[in-house]
């Protein structure tokens, strides 16, 4: 649980829990390590100078000892209606990641990174163009959220693995931070407002139904037939629709919970009347909304169907009883919609990670 001094512990990387054993070990009071925990969590404080309720002697002992920030900011770009937010981070061995901020009427939502690049390689995405160069610490994770909400100076509504990376192949970092944020003692955030988001790795959905973990699922489905599937999300080659669906179902059996449906809309490919009953076919029995996204890609293999074409394909969902949502192209004008996240590694070339790997991450 470190950063790039050796000597030093990066508090954000442990829970509450750990950070009571840490302060112990540290020769500290017990209690002080709730004090510390809130002053990170609703001080937002980027070191222990802040922390007044600590002795002068107590602070220069800890920060001896502890980091609060591992990430810098290198660039902030903001959207033409202003209504969306990309961040540059730079970690602490030099690489690169985004996250977002999305405003939408009273919605304030953070979309963040799991991982730098993305071993997944899905057609319309940039983040997979980059590889796969590591995973984000559960620190990382965490600080990307406080570092927005510091710039939002409001606390977001939803909070959104939707940004760089495969979050259930970083699944145990995944998880604690999601604990962490949602910790009372720190920033309370509703648990049911955390959507940690798949694009399909199966065997990990049974972890989350068995785990009975608390926060919400969203599945990247995108094409409903596996042939198509396949051409854009490699993954399926792994894991097919049928034992995806198989997963889904065991998942909301076992929970109680809904899913969301991502689906991606590329003009010709997935929008027709033939798609839409296929994915009410296959969507039949699973309490669900479906989430429909005009594609993004930069790549004109990609287009996005036409507003009147995801309009239809909307009202046709919801007239057979579908709930059926479409996303606005939110921030689509500074690369910081759904699939457009890449940060450039100088010197450095993701892998990507071949289907025997995916099986054991």
């Amino acid at each position: 649980m470190q950063t790039n001094n050796p000597e030093k512990q990066y508090l954000l990387n442990y829970s509450r829990t750990e950070l009571h054993q840490l302060v112990q070990d540290l020769k500290i009071d017990s209690y002080r390590a709730d004090q510390i925990f809130k002053g990170i969590y609703t001080q937002l404080l980027p070191d222990f100078s802040g922390l007044t309720t600590l002795s002068k002697s107590l602070r220069e002992n800890l920060d001896s000892a502890a980091i609060l920030r591992s990430i810098k900011q290198l660039t902030e770009t903001v959207s033409p209606d202003n209504e969306t937010i990309k961040f540059l981070w730079q970690l602490s061995d030099g690489r690169k990641i985004e996250s977002v901020i999305i405003y939408e009427g009273s919605r304030i939502t953070f979309c963040i990174s799991s991982q730098v690049g993305c071993a997944l390689d899905c057609g319309f995405c940039s983040t997979g163009k980059m590889g796969f160069l590591r995973n984000l610490s559960s620190g990382e994770i965490v600080e990307q959220v406080l570092l927005m909400k510091q710039r939002a100076k409001l606390p977001p509504t939803n909070i959104v693995y939707m940004g760089m990376g495969e979050p259930l192949l970083n699944l145990k970092n995944v998880l604690k931070a999601a604990e962490i944020l949602s910790d009372p003692e720190g920033l309370a955030f509703s648990r049911k407002k955390i959507t940690i988001s798949t694009s399909g790795i199966a065997p990990a959905i049974l972890k989350l139904a068995d785990q009975d973990v608390p926060f919400s699922l969203a599945v990247s489905l995108n094409a409903v037939f596996e042939e198509k599937r396949k051409t854009i999300m490699p993954v399926s080659t792994n894991y097919p629709l049928n034992t995806l669906l198989e997963n889904i179902r065991y998942y909301v059996k076992k929970t109680g919970k809904k899913i969301t449906f991502e689906y991606i809309m590329i003009d010709g490919f997935n929008d027709t009347r033939v798609d839409a009953d296929r994915l009410i076919s296959l969507t039949a029995g699973i309490p669900c909304k479906i989430n429909l996204i005009p594609c993004n890609s930069e790549d004109p293999a990609y287009p996005p169907s036409p507003n009147k074409t995801v309009k239809w394909f909307a009202d046709y969902l919801h007239d057979r009883g579908r709930t059926a949502t479409v996303r606005l192209r939110k921030g689509w004008e500074i690369q910081a919609a759904c699939g457009q996240l890449y940060a450039k590694n100088e010197n450095e070339k993701g892998t990507k990670i071949t289907f025997n790997q995916i099986k054991t991450a």
